[in-house]
C-alpha cells in the first residue's frame, strides 16, 4: 500500500524518459544556432560566441548600469527582478527565432535544461510562463513559453503552475515600439488566478526587451497575492 506514490514516481520517471528517447529518434540531437549534429543545444563554437548578460540595473536588469535605473526609481516594476540566459544576439538569437518562427517547438527541451544551468531559480519558487496572445498561439500553433516553462521547471526541480495567469485582451506585437509604447500596448491584458496567493514566482518568457510585457504581467500576479515576482528570459535585449 504504501509503496503506490513510488511506483506511480516511477512509472512517470519511464514514461519520461521514453518520451525523451522518442524525441531524440524524431528529433536527432542538433545546434539550435546553426545545425551541427550531436550538440544540444549549441555547438561548443555556438555555446562560446553567447554573450552573459553585463551587470545591469539590479531591479529591471538593463544592462550598464551599476545601480537602480532612472525608470525604475520613477516607477518601481511590478517584479523584484530580471535575470536572462544571455544577450540576444548572434546564436541565441538564432535559436529564439527558430523556436518562435521556425516550427521548432521541441527546442524548448534543450533550451529549458540550458537555461535552468545557466541561471539558479529562487528557492521554492514555483514557475508561470508569460501567456502568448490566443491569436498567436493557433497561428503558431504552440506557445513557446509556456514549452519552455516546462522544461525548465523540470530541470530546475521546481513546481510548475498553469492556469494562473492569462491575457485577457489581444495585443498588437510589441516589435518596434518604444519603451512608453510597449508600455501601452500591454496595460491590463493579464489577469491572474487566487492560486498566485502568497506564492514566490519565476515569471518565464522567451525574451526581454524593455520589460514592459514583463511588468504587467507581473503587476497581475501581484494583485492576486504573490509575494515576490523574479522574472526569468531566455534572453535579453539590449
Amino acid at each position: 500500500m504504501g509503496s503506490g506514490p513510488a511506483v506511480r514516481r516511477s512509472l512517470r520517471s519511464a514514461a519520461r524518459a521514453l518520451a525523451s528517447a522518442l524525441l531524440d529518434l524524431v528529433y536527432p540531437p542538433r545546434c539550435a544556432a546553426c545545425g551541427e549534429a550531436g550538440a544540444e543545444p549549441f555547438c561548443a563554437i555556438c555555446a562560446e560566441a553567447i554573450e552573459e548578460v553585463p551587470r545591469g540595473c539590479p531591479r529591471c536588469g538593463v544592462p550598464g548600469l551599476p545601480e537602480v535605473c532612472g525608470a525604475c526609481l520613477a516607477a518601481p516594476p511590478a517584479f523584484d527582478a530580471v535575470r536572462a540566459g544571455g544577450l540576444l544576439g548572434g546564436p541565441l538569437a538564432d535559436a529564439v527565432h527558430a523556436l518562435k518562427y521556425r516550427q521548432r517547438p521541441a527546442l524548448a527541451r534543450p533550451l529549458g535544461r540550458w537555461l535552468a544551468h545557466r541561471i539558479a531559480l529562487p528557492a521554492g519558487a514555483a514557475v508561470v510562463a508569460v501567456p502568448l496572445a490566443p491569436g498567436r498561439r493557433r497561428t503558431r500553433g504552440y506557445d513557446q513559453a509556456a514549452l519552455l516553462a516546462d522544461h525548465l521547471a523540470r530541470a530546475a526541480g521546481a513546481p510548475r503552475l498553469r492556469a494562473v495567469l492569462r491575457r485577457v485582451r489581444e495585443t498588437a506585437p510589441q516589435v518596434g515600439r518604444s519603451r512608453a509604447g510597449r508600455a501601452v500596448n500591454v496595460r491590463g491584458a493579464f489577469a491572474a488566478s487566487r492560486r498566485a496567493a502568497g506564492r514566490d514566482l519565476v515569471l518565464l518568457d522567451d525574451v526581454v526587451t524593455t520589460g514592459a510585457t514583463a511588468d504587467a504581467a507581473a503587476e497581475a500576479l501581484r494583485r492576486a497575492g504573490a509575494r515576490s515576482v523574479v522574472v526569468v528570459a531566455l534572453a535579453r535585449a539590449e
